[in-house]
């Protein structure tokens, strides 16, 4: 790591542990799984994440809509430990990123991205005098890299272990989210 690496990095570690940081943790999320509910957590512990807002994709996918996403992550919302804020993206949820920085450039931001991701938000790193506050947090994948795409062909296939897909924090409230998905 060079000089600049480290320099930023033990920066952005002193400026969000005395102020905290706003989480913003962008996706699909059809629908929400434990690995993304560790992700999330994940930021906010590196971070100290006082408040977290989670931007989900308007588009459904296999049946999954994102008002059954937002309503999943209300409930997983309980157990996060911040105040969570969960928002159905009106154009794409990496729109939703820029849009809020863009209004908030004063606070200071983490935006999480899976490795697959992070070369969307680019602009930060290439604007960092405007987007001084902003961090982007490459998210380690979770539980395995958990796919979304196995979670709903298990909950159309009616499979056994179709709601293995809730973190063990939720797991009292698996009848409130097989209602929200059914």
């Amino acid at each position: 790591m060079n000089f600049d690496q480290r320099y930023s990095e033990v920066m952005n570690k002193v400026l969000f542990e005395r102020q905290g940081s706003i989480i913003l943790y962008p996706g699909g999320f059809k629908p929400p799984h434990k690995g993304h509910f560790e992700a999330l957590k994940y930021m906010i512990h590196k971070y100290d994440g006082q408040m977290a807002i989670v931007f989900i994709g308007n588009k459904e996918r296999d049946g999954i809509t994102p008002e059954q996403s937002q309503k999943i992550w209300e409930v997983y919302g309980k157990y996060i430990g911040v105040p969570l804020e969960v928002h159905a993206s009106p154009v794409s949820p990496v729109k939703s990123v820029y849009d809020y920085t863009d209004a908030y450039k004063n606070e200071f931001i983490v935006v999480g991205a899976g490795e697959d991701d992070l070369a969307r938000y680019n602009y930060f790193k290439k604007n960092k005098e405007t987007y001084p506050n902003v961090v982007v947090c490459p998210i380690p994948p979770q539980f395995g890299r958990i796919s979304g795409t196995d979670t709903r062909e298990k909950l159309a296939a009616k499979a056994e272990d179709a709601y293995s897909f809730i973190p063990n924090e939720a797991e009292c409230d698996v009848d409130v989210i097989k209602a929200i998905l059914s």
